[in-house]
């Protein structure tokens, strides 16, 4: 069973990035994964007026959502208490049916999504892309199999600029359309349940966002950053939220 709380190696204070005057992107930092200390892909978004929350996890109350998109139901994407804490009347949910089939009872604005569904709401664009493993973990088995229809996301907010989020995958061919986006945050993990550093890398340089933003690793890999920095192109800025 995953065990997932505050990292005791958090930094106390929520990191910012202020990417223009109507756009601010916030991390509350490290989790602890059982006994891992481990950088989520949990992300608050303000622009626009609107709070926007990508898989939140031990988050502060800060800030309510008008949405919540969560990529998959691991317990490192989906928390019910973080949840909670965060949650309006009015919140609109965005999710897969795996996702779905554990929110549905409690009441919430849900609207379901796979790979390839368009969303509009309010001046924002929900794109959800393809996410999954090519490889297996054991045998044929596959931490994030393309079976779940589990996603990423492509936030185009009110003043267009585009976010891209991966979510848990692996470099697919379905990311050889992404295109026009000015941040991305991908998963650096590697271990065959995300892409590795090399894979991150690739899909960042070709998609040519503006900023990138690491997810998805343990904080005691911190040569995987520096490397990752070195294989990003020149001229895209590569920012770490610990």
């Amino acid at each position: 069973m995953v065990k997932v709380s505050v990292s005791d190696k958090r930094n106390p204070v929520p990191q910012t990035i202020e990417f223009n005057e109507n756009l601010k992107i916030t991390s509350w930092g490290a989790i602890k994964v059982n006994k891992s200390d481990f950088f989520p892909s949990s992300f608050q978004i303000e622009s626009g007026g609107k709070t926007i929350y990508i898989d939140p996890i031990e988050t502060d109350t800060s800030g309510k959502a008008d949405y919540i998109f969560i990529t998959h139901a691991h317990p490192d994407h989906y928390s019910l208490k973080t949840i909670e804490r965060i949650v309006k009347p009015e919140t609109i949910f965005i999710c897969p049916k795996e996702v779905f089939k554990k929110l549905s009872q409690k009441g919430y604005i849900i609207r379901t999504v796979v790979p390839g569904d368009s969303i509009e709401m309010d001046g924002i664009n929900g794109e959800a892309v393809p996410a999954y493993n090519t490889e297996s973990v054991f045998l044929w088995i596959k931490a994030h199999p393309k079976s779940k229809q589990n996603v990423g996301y492509i936030l185009t907010l009110a003043d267009g600029i585009r976010i891209y989020h991966a979510g848990d995958t692996d470099y697919i061919p379905e990311m050889e359309k992404i295109k026009d986006v000015d941040i991305t945050m991908v998963p650096i993990g590697g271990d065959k349940l995300t892409m590795n550093i090399d894979e991150a890398s690739k899909i960042v340089n070709k998609v040519r966002p503006k900023l990138v933003i690491p997810m998805h690793y343990e904080l005691k890999n911190k040569a995987d950053l520096t490397k990752f920095k070195s294989l990003v192109d020149k001229g895209i800025t590569v920012t770490i939220l610990e």
